[in-house]
């Protein structure tokens, strides 16, 4: 009789605004990890109603033990709501927030951000429970209140780097590090 192999760690990646798939961000991690998860990308686009896409996307990982969020900017705080409706539910799961917009009135870029959008975005004041990859030269988020204050249970990775991160090819092994962390807890 054959036994049911282990299914792999589900690993779902929410991207930033006017990004999709093809995120250079979400390629590098489908590339340092390969076979180790299973990969999937939450796109979305500014019309879209991403409370419908959060539904979805929780129901697609209702049967699954600890999966990896990771959002992007934007992306960060639709990854933050969804780990959040699963904890509502007794579901953990692994969260991992790059350039994380966590509050809207911290944004400092020039250009406006879509109306729509805004009204699908909550307010972290105070993350918990994560790992926050924050750049510190970042130009459309001001990130220092993460930095300045205490956060519990925060792994946070204070990079130089600048919003869209192109060194994110260096902060994979402390991704890495932080994933084998909290799936052996």
């Amino acid at each position: 009789m054959f036994q049911k192999t282990k299914a792999m760690r589900e690993f779902l990646y929410i991207h930033g605004l006017n990004s999709d798939a093809t995120s250079r961000k979400y390629l590098n991690l489908k590339e340092y990890f390969q076979d180790k998860f299973e990969f999937n990308c939450l796109e979305w686009k500014n019309e879209d109603n991403i409370s419908e896409l959060l539904d979805q996307a929780e129901l697609k990982l209702e049967n699954e033990i600890n999966p990896i969020l990771f959002g992007d900017s934007t992306g960060a705080n639709f990854a933050w709501q969804l780990r959040e409706r699963r904890r509502q539910k007794g579901e953990s799961s692994i969260l991992i927030l790059s350039s994380p917009l966590l509050d809207v009135s911290k944004r400092i870029a020039e250009f406006e951000f879509p109306r729509q959008l805004k009204t699908y975005l909550n307010k972290i004041e105070y993350p918990t429970d994560a790992m926050l990859i924050v750049p510190t030269n970042d130009e459309l988020i001001e990130h220092a209140h993460l930095w300045e204050n205490e956060l519990e249970n925060i792994n946070l990775l204070k990079v130089e780097d600048t919003h869209r991160l192109p060194n994110f090819k260096d902060y994979l092994p402390e991704i890495e590090r932080y994933i084998s962390i909290k799936t052996n807890e």
